[in-house]
């Protein structure tokens, strides 16, 4: 079997160097349809209609040109995200970020600035 690629790509790109160790945390959301519940004698009714991953990222500290870059990239309404899912292995998802913050934390002049993006998600359509 060979190795497993690592590396997470937006549209092409590679984000993997502004990504924190251990930053990425994989889920996987199941959506019911109205058929689910509970019934009268308490027994679980699924009705499963889709199953969406979610990617929540942490990034390490970054420059202003790469907090520059990394939100130019999620700026889009949807993405084309490769990485490697535990369930597929190395597999591509339309995603999009809906929230995505950042702040300041150090600040001697332009070129040492740095930025400390907080952890935004990546979701599947």
């Amino acid at each position: 079997m060979g190795m497993i690629e690592d590396k997470i790509l937006i549209d092409g790109v590679d984000i993997t160097n502004y990504i924190a160790a251990e930053g990425v945390e994989w889920s996987r959301n199941d959506i019911d349809g109205s058929n689910a519940g509970r019934n009268l004698a308490g027994t679980e009714i699924r009705d499963r209609i889709a199953t969406k991953i979610r990617l929540n990222v942490t990034c390490r500290p970054l420059s202003y040109e790469e907090q520059r870059n990394l939100m130019q990239l999620l700026y889009p309404e949807f993405v084309s995200v490769s990485y490697t899912d535990p369930l597929f292995g190395r597999v591509s998802k339309v995603m999009y970020c809906n929230k995505n913050e950042s702040s300041i934390f150090r600040r001697t002049g332009r070129s040492s600035e740095k930025w400390k993006p907080k952890a935004f998600a990546l979701v599947e359509k």
